[in-house]
Parts: C-alpha cells; sequence; structure tokens
C-alpha cells in the first residue's frame, strides 16, 4: 500500500482497542496514512504488541512516545481516551507533547451515564489548545463491559484530516444545495433525476475540513450526506421545500454553492390517492384515473432568486450540460446573477451523475474559464472552493 499523506500514531486506550482500533487503523490506511500504534497500560490489558503490528506492519510504540515520534509530519491521535487515562499523563509529559511539533487529536470515550455536553467541556478545560478534540458520534458496543460513546473511525480520519489542511474558510459559513429533488404526482409515483448528491456531499465534506460551518439542504439522496461535525443537514423533498429551506438559512450564510439538481417542473396537482391507468373500459371516469398527458408547472428558481437579491451572499452555480456548454453555462451565469458558474458535460464517461469523478469548467463574471482536469469529485471540490478563497479575498 502506497502511503503519501503522513504519518499517525494511534495511541489506543483501555478495551476499545479490540472494537475501535481495528477499523480506524483501516481507514486511516485506506485514506493514505502511515499508521503505527501505541497502546497505554489499560489497552494492554486486553491485547498483545503484535495484534496492532499485523494491522500496521510495524513494531507497537513505545508509551509514553520517544521525541523521534514527535515530527511535524506525524499525528497524535488518542482514539479511544477515557478522561481519567488523559488526566493520569504525567504534567510534564503532556507538556512535552504540546511543544512538540507534532498534530495533537484526541477523541474521547465517554460512558453511558455521561452527558456529553458537560463531559466535552470538561475535556475543552482540561486540554490545552493545541490538542483537537474530536467529539463522539457512534456507541460502540464493548459486549459485557457496556458501550462507549466515541468518535466513529471516519470521523477520527476526518480529524487528522483537518490537521493537515490549512483553515482558510474558517469562520465562513456556507450554505449548499444538494441531490435531486422528488415531485410527487400521487403516493406512489414521482418525478425525479439522476442526480446523487455526490459532488454536494463532496464540496460539503471539504469545505467543512477547511473550518467552514456547512448546512446542506438536500433532497433524497443516494449517496448519504458525511456526518461528520461542521455540516449541518436540511432534508426536503421537493423544489419547493428547498425554496423555502434555502430562503430559511440565507441570512445565516456568507457563501451559497447550489449543486442540486432541481426539478424544473413539477405535476401541476397531486393526487391523494394513487392513480389508476386509463383503460376504463365501461367503468366511468374518476378524478383518480392516470391523465393521458400529464399536466405540469414550473418550479422556483432558487439559483435566479438568490441572484437577484441583494445583498445575497458570494454565490456559485452549478450546470451540466449536454451541448454548448460553454456557451449556455456563460449565459446561465450572466442570467441567474452568478459570481461561480461550474459547468459539465454529462454525455462525457466520468463526467455525469452517479460517478465517483467529475470534469468541471468553472466561468467567473470577470470572464475568466478555469478548465479542471476529470479528477475525483473531493479534489473537484477542492478547486472550486480554492477559487471561492480567491475571490473572497
Amino acid at each position: 500500500m502506497k502511503f503519501t499523506l503522513g504519518s499517525v500514531t494511534v495511541i489506543a486506550d483501555g478495551p476499545g482497542v479490540m472494537v475501535h482500533t481495528p477499523p480506524l487503523l483501516l481507514q486511516l490506511q485506506q485514506a493514505g496514512y502511515d499508521v503505527d500504534v501505541a497502546a497505554t497500560p489499560s489497552a494492554a490489558l486486553f491485547t498483545t504488541p503484535y495484534a496492532p503490528a499485523l494491522l500496521t506492519g510495524h513494531p507497537a510504540a513505545r508509551w509514553p512516545l520517544p521525541d523521534t515520534a514527535l515530527t511535524p509530519n506525524r499525528a497524535i491521535l488518542l482514539a479511544p481516551s477515557s478522561l481519567n487515562a488523559f488526566k493520569a499523563l504525567p504534567a510534564n509529559e503532556r507538556q512535552r507533547l504540546e511543544n512538540s511539533p507534532a498534530g495533537l487529536i484526541v477523541a474521547p470515550a465517554l460512558l453511558p451515564d455521561d452527558t456529553p455536553s458537560d463531559a466535552l467541556d470538561e475535556w475543552r478545560h482540561l486540554a490545552s489548545p493545541r490538542w483537537l478534540i474530536a467529539p463522539p458520534t457512534a456507541h460502540t458496543p464493548l459486549g459485557a463491559l457496556g458501550d462507549i460513546l466515541v468518535a466513529s473511525p471516519e470521523t477520527c480520519v476526518e480529524w487528522v484530516r483537518r490537521w493537515q489542511t490549512p483553515q482558510d474558510l474558517a469562520g465562513r459559513r456556507i450554505l449548499i444545495t444538494a441531490g435531486p429533488t422528488a415531485e410527487d404526482i400521487d403516493p406512489v409515483r414521482y418525478l425525479t433525476n439522476r442526480s446523487t448528491g455526490r459532488m454536494g456531499g463532496s464540496l460539503a465534506r471539504i469545505a467543512a475540513r477547511r473550518g467552514a460551518a456547512v448546512t446542506v439542504v438536500h433532497g433524497p439522496l443516494s449517496c448519504p450526506l458525511p456526518d461528520l461535525p461542521g455540516i449541518t443537514p436540511v432534508p426536503v423533498r421537493s423544489a419547493q421545500q428547498m425554496f423555502d429551506a434555502v430562503d430559511a438559512h440565507l441570512n445565516h450564510c456568507d457563501v451559497a454553492i447550489l449543486c442540486a439538481a432541481v426539478a424544473d417542473y413539477a405535476p401541476a396537482t397531486y393526487s391523494e390517492l394513487k392513480l389508476k391507468k386509463s383503460d376504463r373500459g365501461d367503468r366511468p371516469h374518476t378524478l383518480w384515473d392516470m391523465p393521458d398527458a400529464l399536466p405540469l408547472r414550473r418550479t422556483p428558481d432558487i439559483l435566479a432568486h438568490l441572484g437577484s437579491l441583494s445583498p445575497r451572499p458570494f454565490l456559485v452555480g452549478f450546470a451540466a450540460e449536454s451541448d454548448h456548454i460553454e456557451e449556455n453555462a456563460r449565459l446561465k451565469l450572466m442570467r441567474k446573477g452568478c459570481d461561480l458558474l461550474c459547468a459539465n458535460d454529462i454525455t462525457e464517461p466520468g463526467s455525469g451523475f452517479a460517478v465517483h469523478t467529475n470534469r468541471v469548467t468553472v466561468f467567473t463574471r470577470s470572464g475568466d474559464i478555469h478548465r479542471l482536469p476529470q479528477l475525483d469529485k473531493d479534489d473537484v471540490a477542492r478547486k472550486i472552493l480554492d477559487l471561492v478563497v480567491q475571490a473572497l479575498g
């Protein structure tokens, strides 16, 4: 396996070493980190030095860590860590860690009877600002020992990534729309499109990683939204509901990135009962017969609405096109009042819906064009947010 992002030493504490540590090591390695493990005396009761070594390919690290392990490109991740174990660190040892150039991250392990807000306040009071605290997100069962509440392996990896990432969006509030909308015909049928929400999820993940507070108004998603700190989901279903939710959150954002594939049309009426096929025979016509043609109505244009406001947030729009990409994108940029318009050709392999990659061209109001190569959608999100940061100054 090729490691490219740096090194992580996981300090495992207590019985969590049995169930939390193995998937954490795997996810760190899959993300591109070189990983080793040091066990606290409490963790050593539940494992041997050889078990983590089999998963990492490295001998068990010593705890407390030697100075040679405290390097600038290494993160020290205490996960999970009990409050007692953290308090038990000698003052000089904690000072040595905090004076080192290594990144310091702790994932507190809370007991079932702990009040999370109170427990985290105690952690914040105890830990210096050098420590990033990954708040608990998932219950981890320990069999007869009960459960602990701790940051999931995915969340721990995200905090390692956040430690590595410049916080150039810290203090910014970003509103993102994502996924399709679903326009109901009756209790069974609806109109929708092929969007999965993957691009919107990538934008949310990278923006939060860079320090932004992100609100995501999303339709029904095929790709679940990342359950990560800094991301607040607002689920909706229809275009009208998305319009209303965006309008409600608009005053609380500096940047709006409208990535959702919003239906342009919805059924003119909704049937409370399932519509029947129209081959009625001798049966009299009823209100619940499926019409031969489905009457439609226009849905609200969320992007144009935001672009017409004054003042308004910095506005980024998306255009999924199948022809005349540049012409249509420039027209949409100006008509909708965007600051940036991200266009892609949905007919190009690897650039449409339900794929992990995208090829985007970003147009600006000043006439600049940024043609991105085909990239993983996280990398596309990173490039788009680079342009947002550059424009905001």
